[in-house]
């Protein structure tokens, strides 16, 4: 039974880069041995494949399935399943596409593993810079912009939630002030993004509080509310 072109292009990126160990090839790459069988499947009987295949990529790279990442060589990274990120050495623009589209996924560190821990690390920064310009690099509960102290805040902690790891929707910029506040559990957020709050027997603690009033929200991936609920289950407001 035939299939569409866009599924079957898919079919044979897939059959490449597992071939391959790599989700990284190219063009040439994939006319030269999947292009057959991806007419096949597609039943055509057109005259120019190479160029309805080119289209198809271009549609795939406009739904950030595919990255590309060399004119000079035809050169695609495939975004269509997830990216493991301790895999193979990837560009930040990979990486970055990877986050936004939340395929980006971090395993636990092998600690005798520096190969494995470098390309880990890497992601972890390219998150945080993704995150705090999110929040336009500044504290979404103050005023605070200086880089040095913005971090990305996990709502499901790390350990937690292997799958939000990654996630943007499940960053938060805070500065260094607010984030422990959050962390244990002084401050948590209704699914609205209404603060919520716990008194402290420190003076200062409860200054801080009282000065922290609303959640400024990001330009594009807002906390998700099962997000927001893991946290608030986990600091003790539900």
């Amino acid at each position: 039974m035939a299939i569409i072109w866009r599924d079957a292009v898919i079919n044979g990126i897939k059959r490449l880069t597992e071939t391959k160990n790599s989700k990284i090839f190219t063009r040439q790459e994939l006319i030269d041995q999947q292009l057959p069988l991806i007419v096949q499947e597609a039943n055509s009987t057109g005259e120019t494949p190479s160029q309805t295949l080119s289209r198809v990529l271009q549609e795939l790279r406009d739904d950030a399935l595919l990255e590309f990442m060399s004119h000079h060589r035809g050169m695609y990274y495939s975004l269509l399943d997830d990216i493991d990120i301790e895999h193979e050495d990837l560009p930040s623009k990979v990486i970055d596409t990877a986050i936004k589209v939340h395929k980006l996924k971090f395993d636990n560190i092998r600690t005798d593993e520096r190969v494995v821990e470098t390309r880990q690390r890497i992601g972890q920064q390219r998150l945080r810079i993704l995150t705090l310009e999110n929040y336009h690099s500044q504290c979404a509960l103050c005023d605070t912009d200086e880089n040095q102290f913005l971090i990305a805040a996990h709502l499901a902690r790390w350990a937690d939630e292997p799958d939000g790891r990654g996630d943007l929707s499940n960053t938060v910029c805070l500065c260094r002030f607010h984030d422990p506040l959050v962390e244990y559990g002084y401050i948590s957020f209704s699914d609205d993004l209404q603060i919520l709050k716990k008194k402290s027997q420190s003076r200062m603690i409860n200054m801080v509080l009282e000065e922290t009033t609303c959640f400024k929200n990001p330009i594009e991936f807002i906390p998700t509310v099962n997000y927001l609920a893991m946290h608030r289950k986990r600091t003790g407001f539900e």
